[in-house]
């Protein structure tokens, strides 16, 4: 089950680095212009979306399931909250995120591990015909691990076919718990209100402690 997880991890940094290389490709070969172009759509987009709540929350549910950050899209939402109301703000990122954590799973359970299943068979590689029986904890440590993204371990645990119910119950609280933190965190900036900077701040840096306490935990084990 670990190695299953390198190889997953390994390929989703792949991505993520091309990605990345692409990205300082287009800078290297547009120069300025291609800066100054990509600067103006990111303005565009941010205006769009922070004077359009429905739109706004829409990207939250969808984007990340074509590996884009989420990050800047709950940055935004920071900033819809700092003047619409943070509180309503999670609110909404909850509800997004459960969204996005119910159409990505089913997609990779279905549609995407038939046709990894049909691309494996040509290999040495397989994907697991059952649930592993150490899933469970697995989930906890990719979802509290920092640096993750979570659309990978959406995928990952999608493919791997955990039980959906115990997948949202892991998934939906610890996601939540650390987007209300970003969202609360960049509301406090935008708002001019350190009392939301202050508690995304900590929910941050406990869920980042918590992960690393959780990993720190798992290498005792496995010694």
């Amino acid at each position: 089950m670990g190695r299953k997880l390198l190889w997953l991890t390994g390929g989703v940094l792949a991505v993520f680095a091309l990605l990345f290389g692409i990205y300082f490709i287009l800078l290297e070969i547009g120069g300025e212009s291609a800066r100054l172009k990509l600067e103006e759509l990111w303005e565009t987009t941010r205006n769009t979306l922070t004077h359009n709540g429905p739109l706004l929350f829409l990207a939250i549910a969808v984007l990340p399931g074509f590996i884009l950050p989420v990050a800047p899209l709950l940055g935004l939402a920071g900033l819809w909250g700092g003047e619409n109301g943070p509180w309503l703000s999670c609110l909404y990122c909850i509800l997004a995120l459960f969204a996005n954590l119910s159409w990505t799973y089913w997609l990779a359970c279905g549609p995407a591990r038939g046709l990894l299943g049909k691309l494996l068979a040509r290999t040495r590689f397989h994907l697991p015909e059952s649930t592993p029986d150490n899933m469970l904890e697995w989930a906890i440590i990719l979802r509290l691990t920092p640096g993750v993204p979570f659309i990978f371990s959406n995928y990952g645990l999608g493919l791997l076919r955990m039980p959906f119910t115990q997948y949202l119950l892991v998934s939906l609280p610890i996601l939540s718990f650390t987007g209300c933190g970003y969202v609360l965190a960049f509301a406090g900036i935008f708002g001019g209100e350190w009392k939301y900077l202050w508690t995304g701040a900590c929910i941050i840096g406990v869920t980042v402690l918590l992960g690393r306490f959780v990993l720190k935990r798992k290498r005792k084990c496995a010694d």
